[in-house]
Protein backbone atom coordinates (compact mmCIF):
# COMPACT_ATOMS: atom_id res chain seq x y z
CA UNK A 1 0.00 0.00 0.00
CA UNK A 2 1.49 3.33 -1.07
CA UNK A 3 0.91 6.45 1.02
CA UNK A 4 -1.40 8.85 -0.82
CA UNK A 5 1.09 11.73 -0.86
CA UNK A 6 4.02 9.85 -2.34
CA UNK A 7 5.24 8.53 -5.67
CA UNK A 8 7.11 5.42 -4.61
CA UNK A 9 8.78 3.43 -7.34
CA UNK A 10 8.38 -0.26 -6.72
CA UNK A 11 11.62 -2.18 -6.63
CA UNK A 12 12.15 -4.52 -9.52
CA UNK A 13 14.08 -7.59 -8.43
CA UNK A 14 16.97 -8.43 -10.69
CA UNK A 15 16.29 -12.15 -10.50
CA UNK A 16 17.51 -12.88 -14.02
CA UNK A 17 21.02 -11.93 -12.95
CA UNK A 18 20.80 -13.80 -9.66
CA UNK A 19 21.92 -10.76 -7.71
CA UNK A 20 20.39 -8.85 -4.83
CA UNK A 21 19.97 -5.14 -5.55
CA UNK A 22 22.35 -2.80 -3.68
CA UNK A 23 21.07 -2.08 -0.18
CA UNK A 24 22.10 -1.15 3.36
CA UNK A 25 19.29 -2.37 5.62
CA UNK A 26 21.23 -1.92 8.88
CA UNK A 27 22.09 1.67 7.99
CA UNK A 28 18.46 2.31 7.09
CA UNK A 29 17.48 1.08 10.56
CA UNK A 30 20.17 3.23 12.17
CA UNK A 31 19.10 6.38 10.32
CA UNK A 32 15.41 5.89 11.15
CA UNK A 33 16.22 5.20 14.80
CA UNK A 34 18.48 8.26 15.05
CA UNK A 35 15.78 10.51 13.57
CA UNK A 36 13.35 9.37 16.26
CA UNK A 37 15.94 9.87 19.02
CA UNK A 38 17.46 13.24 18.18
CA UNK A 39 15.48 16.27 17.15
CA UNK A 40 18.01 17.72 14.68
CA UNK A 41 18.86 14.43 12.98
CA UNK A 42 16.23 14.84 10.27
CA UNK A 43 17.58 18.26 9.33
CA UNK A 44 21.02 16.76 8.68
CA UNK A 45 19.70 14.29 6.10
CA UNK A 46 16.63 16.03 4.71
CA UNK A 47 18.22 16.86 1.37
CA UNK A 48 19.85 13.43 1.02
CA UNK A 49 16.97 11.00 1.42
CA UNK A 50 13.41 10.52 0.28
CA UNK A 51 11.11 7.60 1.09
CA UNK A 52 12.08 5.64 -2.03
CA UNK A 53 15.77 5.94 -1.10
CA UNK A 54 15.14 3.16 1.40
CA UNK A 55 15.32 -0.39 0.06
CA UNK A 56 13.02 -2.00 2.57
CA UNK A 57 9.36 -1.10 1.94
CA UNK A 58 8.66 -0.86 5.69
CA UNK A 59 11.44 1.71 5.99
CA UNK A 60 9.93 3.70 3.12
CA UNK A 61 6.63 3.84 4.99
CA UNK A 62 8.30 4.81 8.28
CA UNK A 63 10.28 7.58 6.60
CA UNK A 64 7.13 8.78 4.86
CA UNK A 65 5.41 9.01 8.28
CA UNK A 66 8.40 10.97 9.60
CA UNK A 67 8.23 13.36 6.64
CA UNK A 68 4.50 13.84 7.18
CA UNK A 69 5.12 14.76 10.83
CA UNK A 70 7.90 17.12 9.79
CA UNK A 71 5.72 18.88 7.21
CA UNK A 72 2.99 19.27 9.82
CA UNK A 73 5.64 20.67 12.21
CA UNK A 74 4.91 17.97 14.77
CA UNK A 75 7.52 16.38 17.05
CA UNK A 76 9.21 13.26 15.76
CA UNK A 77 9.75 10.42 18.23
CA UNK A 78 8.73 6.80 18.78
CA UNK A 79 5.22 7.69 19.91
CA UNK A 80 4.40 10.25 17.22
CA UNK A 81 5.78 8.08 14.42
CA UNK A 82 3.79 5.11 15.73
CA UNK A 83 0.63 7.23 15.85
CA UNK A 84 1.22 8.58 12.34
CA UNK A 85 1.68 5.04 11.01
CA UNK A 86 -1.58 4.05 12.73
CA UNK A 87 -3.27 7.05 11.10
CA UNK A 88 -1.90 5.99 7.70
CA UNK A 89 -3.03 2.40 8.45
CA UNK A 90 0.49 1.07 7.85
CA UNK A 91 1.72 0.34 11.39
CA UNK A 92 1.18 -3.42 11.22
CA UNK A 93 2.68 -3.70 7.74
CA UNK A 94 5.95 -2.14 8.97
CA UNK A 95 6.27 -4.54 11.90
CA UNK A 96 4.13 -2.83 14.54
CA UNK A 97 5.05 -0.60 17.46
CA UNK A 98 7.63 -3.15 18.64
CA UNK A 99 9.63 -2.73 15.42
CA UNK A 100 9.57 1.07 15.75
CA UNK A 101 10.91 0.72 19.30
CA UNK A 102 13.60 -1.71 18.10
CA UNK A 103 14.83 0.87 15.59
CA UNK A 104 15.66 3.33 18.36
CA UNK A 105 17.19 0.73 20.67
CA UNK A 106 19.95 0.04 18.12
CA UNK A 107 21.17 3.65 18.10
CA UNK A 108 23.08 5.53 20.78
CA UNK A 109 23.32 8.84 18.90
CA UNK A 110 22.89 10.50 15.53
CA UNK A 111 26.58 11.39 15.35
CA UNK A 112 27.22 9.84 11.93
CA UNK A 113 23.74 10.11 10.46
CA UNK A 114 24.76 12.18 7.44
CA UNK A 115 27.48 9.68 6.50
CA UNK A 116 25.01 6.80 6.86
CA UNK A 117 22.39 8.66 4.82
CA UNK A 118 24.89 9.22 2.02
CA UNK A 119 25.52 5.48 1.81
CA UNK A 120 21.75 4.81 1.65
CA UNK A 121 21.45 7.43 -1.10
CA UNK A 122 24.31 5.82 -3.05
CA UNK A 123 22.63 2.40 -2.82
CA UNK A 124 19.41 3.99 -4.13
CA UNK A 125 21.30 5.53 -7.06
CA UNK A 126 22.83 2.13 -7.84
CA UNK A 127 19.36 0.55 -7.85
CA UNK A 128 18.03 3.31 -10.08
CA UNK A 129 20.92 2.88 -12.51
CA UNK A 130 20.21 -0.85 -12.64
CA UNK A 131 16.52 -0.15 -13.26
CA UNK A 132 17.25 2.38 -16.01
CA UNK A 133 19.92 0.28 -17.72
CA UNK A 134 17.58 -2.73 -17.70
CA UNK A 135 14.82 -0.61 -19.25
CA UNK A 136 17.23 0.76 -21.86
CA UNK A 137 18.39 -2.76 -22.65
CA UNK A 138 14.82 -4.03 -22.99
CA UNK A 139 13.84 -1.12 -25.23
CA UNK A 140 17.00 -1.55 -27.30
CA UNK A 141 16.05 -5.14 -28.17
CA UNK A 142 12.74 -3.87 -29.57
CA UNK A 143 13.72 -3.24 -33.18
CA UNK A 144 10.56 -1.19 -33.69
CA UNK A 145 11.64 1.38 -31.14
CA UNK A 146 12.86 4.75 -32.36
CA UNK A 147 16.53 5.33 -31.54
CA UNK A 148 16.02 9.05 -30.91
CA UNK A 149 13.20 8.29 -28.46
CA UNK A 150 15.43 5.77 -26.72
CA UNK A 151 18.25 8.29 -26.44
CA UNK A 152 15.83 10.93 -25.11
CA UNK A 153 14.47 8.45 -22.56
CA UNK A 154 17.98 7.48 -21.47
CA UNK A 155 19.14 11.07 -21.16
CA UNK A 156 16.02 12.13 -19.23
CA UNK A 157 16.19 9.23 -16.79
CA UNK A 158 19.90 9.73 -16.09
CA UNK A 159 19.41 13.48 -15.71
CA UNK A 160 16.59 12.85 -13.22
CA UNK A 161 18.87 10.68 -11.09
CA UNK A 162 21.65 13.26 -11.15
CA UNK A 163 19.31 16.19 -10.50
CA UNK A 164 17.46 14.47 -7.69
CA UNK A 165 20.62 13.51 -5.84
CA UNK A 166 22.80 16.60 -6.02
CA UNK A 167 23.19 18.08 -2.56
CA UNK A 168 22.74 21.79 -2.54
CA UNK A 169 25.39 23.54 -0.48
CA UNK A 170 24.05 25.43 2.52
CA UNK A 171 25.82 27.81 4.82
CA UNK A 172 24.52 29.03 8.16
CA UNK A 173 23.56 32.69 8.16
CA UNK A 174 25.84 33.56 11.10
CA UNK A 175 28.85 32.35 9.09
CA UNK A 176 27.84 34.54 6.14
CA UNK A 177 27.31 37.57 8.40
CA UNK A 178 30.71 37.07 10.05
CA UNK A 179 32.39 36.82 6.63
CA UNK A 180 30.61 39.98 5.45
CA UNK A 181 31.67 41.90 8.57
CA UNK A 182 35.28 40.76 8.08
CA UNK A 183 35.21 41.88 4.44
CA UNK A 184 33.75 45.27 5.40
CA UNK A 185 36.38 45.73 8.09
CA UNK A 186 39.15 44.72 5.68
CA UNK A 187 37.96 47.14 3.00
CA UNK A 188 37.84 50.01 5.54
CA UNK A 189 41.50 49.63 6.43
Amino acid sequence: VKPANSNFKQLQPVAEYGKIPPQAIELEETVLGAIMLEQDALIAILDLLKPESFYKEAHQKIFNAIMTLSLEEKPIDILTVTEELKKQKTLESVGGAFYITQLTSRVSSAAHIEYHARIIAQKFIHRELIRISTEIQNRSYDEGSDVDDLLDFSETELFNIAEGNIKKETVKINVLIKEAINQIEESGK
